[in-house]
């Protein structure tokens, strides 16, 4: 098991679960979907089951829910009922509480009590009950670590020269006279660091001159992403910044629980998130708030800007004074970053992207006519080694899913759940995932969330290190279990939704795409996770698999097919 849950505290956990609940208890509070999908895997090709065996409930449960497990607040329940009275008594007085009168009462009074991982009443909870503490849940704190650990400064390795190139284009852009020239989108493969040019380009531009407005603002997809953006303004500040009239460099953060904003006056720069800002413009007194804010922004930098054109990105731009269409022009310049500068396969979104930015795009110009081939012979990407796994599985598409693929584009999530539920399927998958090597850092993508978990429960019952992450897991937690995978602590982790971007682990040698993918944009995104090079603290090469299915009703083509100019080698199995 990994670092942050021991075999021993597994197997303690396990014998609190069967001294402390009945099998039936266990059972009210197990995922059906979940516990089927494993089960029938397990099992693909033999007799039908659906349900785990009675006596591995607990060490599924515990495999289920990890160290959120005391979480669940309907297995505390379960858990309490159980109790002598004495003791629900004694739990119910817990921090000088006068205990309710009657039993049921009581259970409420303490199932209901706050539950904040990792503090103070979840880690007696789970003392009392027999539990190792840490399943009292991982702390999380937006204020940062009690105690962090300083290293001595490394200075950033110097630019390579394509990316030197697009800085100085970057600036042009900043330093335009014309409101018709001063927008554009920069350009670079996943890996080829696209943030680090950008970032400072931006820096030594608003550093040179005291005359340019105070503000930048960058607004990104996700809070991964956002922190990603601290970071690099972070570490390029620390190296290169403070040459010019500016000392100090402020970040703000405008995302999730942070709501920074600069007072009067101040400088620097804020990162914030899509999300945030609409949710800012949605009152007068958000919308005055950000109105003040954008007289003294210098830049606006949109982060996975091929989404810049979505009505959420209309909306902010607008309150911010960018407006689109053909004839819009502001004096406030506009940067945006993608590896994939286009929206998709519809024509008139791509033209609206492209208008957005005055159809400006900077692509490197001296790398060749194959930038990516330049890349990796470079050592900045690495080499990809293509594997399609034929899985001998038919799918068919109703007339529901056959017209919402015609409306989006992309498989609807119906669909990809049905996928995500085929046991033979997922037992072929499973069985390549154990059949790759143990030391390889394994990033996979599931069909829906009930896919992504049941494997990673899958993989911890077949003896593998592996975790699941999706939107719905907690910040504190997924930092941590993120943290563990690049240090090797965690071999696979599967995932739904949420590790497209915004996740930098340069050692992952393979990456295994599970769910049908249509959208090109996508699917680069998920394949760019293992494009980073050796030159680049990445490896040489990154094995990429796809899953093919035969899909009837569909017309349309896999986005991996669309793909042949980034495999080195391809091979079907």
């Amino acid at each position: 098991m990994p670092d942050w849950l021991t075999q021993a505290d597994r197997e303690e956990a396990i014998l609190v679960l069967k001294q402390n609940l009945t099998v039936a208890q266990m059972r009210t509070v197990i995922d059906r979907d979940v516990e089927s999908l494993v089960v029938r895997t397990e099992n693909a090709g033999g007799l039908y089951r659906s349900r785990i065996a009675d006596n591995d409930l607990p060490g599924f449960l515990i495999d289920l829910k990890g160290t959120d497990l005391l979480n669940d607040r309907a297995l505390r329940e379960q858990l309490v009922k159980n109790l002598p009275e004495d003791q629900i008594a004694a739990l119910a007085s817990w921090g000088g509480d006068k205990p309710a009168r009657g039993k049921g009462d009581r259970i409420d009074q303490i199932v209901g009590r706050r539950w904040v991982a990792g503090k103070r009443w979840p880690r007696y909870f789970a003392s009392f009950l027999g539990f190792p503490k840490i399943f009292a849940g991982l702390v999380g704190s937006p204020e940062g670590p009690a105690v962090e650990e300083v290293e001595p400064h490394i200075p950033l390795p110097e630019l390579h020269d394509y990316q030197a190139d697009l800085l100085l284009r970057i600036q042009q852009v900043l330093k335009s006279p014309s409101a018709e020239k001063n927008r554009a989108i920069l350009s670079l493969p996943t890996g080829a660091g696209k943030t680090r040019t950008a970032v400072e380009a931006l820096l030594t531009w608003w550093d040179g001159d005291e005359m340019i407005k105070p503000y930048i603002l960058w607004i990104a997809q996700s809070d991964e992403l956002c922190e990603q953006a601290v970071e690099a303004f972070r570490e390029i500040w620390v190296d290169r910044g403070g040459k010019g009239p500016r000392k100090i460099l402020r970040i703000f953060r405008f995302w999730g629980s942070h709501r920074a904003l600069p007072d009067v006056f101040a400088d620097g720069v804020i990162v914030a998130s899509i999300q945030k800002l609409n949710e800012t413009i949605q009152t007068d007194e958000g919308r005055g708030e950000l109105a003040r804010i954008a007289e003294d922004i210098a830049v606006i930098v949109v982060d996975e800007a091929h989404h810049a054109v979505a009505p959420s990105y209309n909306a902010v731009l607008e309150t911010l004074g960018i407006l689109s269409g053909r004839g819009a022009r502001s004096m406030t310049p506009l940067l945006g970053l993608t590896a994939t500068p286009y929206r998709g396969v519809i024509e008139e979104e791509n033209r609206r992207l492209a208008h957005r930015f005055h159809s400006q795009l900077l692509v490197p110009g001296n790398l060749g006519d194959d930038p990516l081939f330049t890349l990796r012979e470079r050592g900045v990407l690495s080499f990809i080694d293509h594997q399609v796994l034929q899985t001998g599985r038919t799918f068919r598409l109703d007339d529901e899913e056959v017209q919402r693929f015609q409306q989006m584009g992309q498989l609807p999530d119906s669909f990809l759940r049905k996928v995500g539920r085929d046991p033979q399927r997922n037992a072929l998958l499973l069985q390549k995932l154990l059949e790759m090597p143990t030391d390889w850092p394994i990033l996979c993508f599931g069909c829906s969330l009930e896919h992504a978990r049941a494997l990673a429960v899958l993989l911890r019952r077949s003896g593998r290190n592996a975790a699941f992450i999706s939107g719905e897991t907690r910040r504190a937690t997924r930092r941590y279990l993120i943290e563990q995978f690049r240090s090797g602590q965690i071999q696979i982790l599967c995932n739904y939704g949420v590790l497209t971007t915004g996740f930098d682990a340069p050692k992952i040698r393979a990456i295994v795409i599970a769910r049908p993918t249509t959208s090109v944009v996508l699917y680069e995104q998920m394949i760019g996770r293992g494009m980073r090079g050796p030159a680049n603290g990445g490896t040489e090469k990154c094995l990429v698999i796809d899953l093919a299915d035969n899909i009837t009703r569909f017309q349309g083509q896999m986005a991996y097919k669309r793909m042949e100019e980034y495999w080195e080698q391809a091979t079907e199995v």
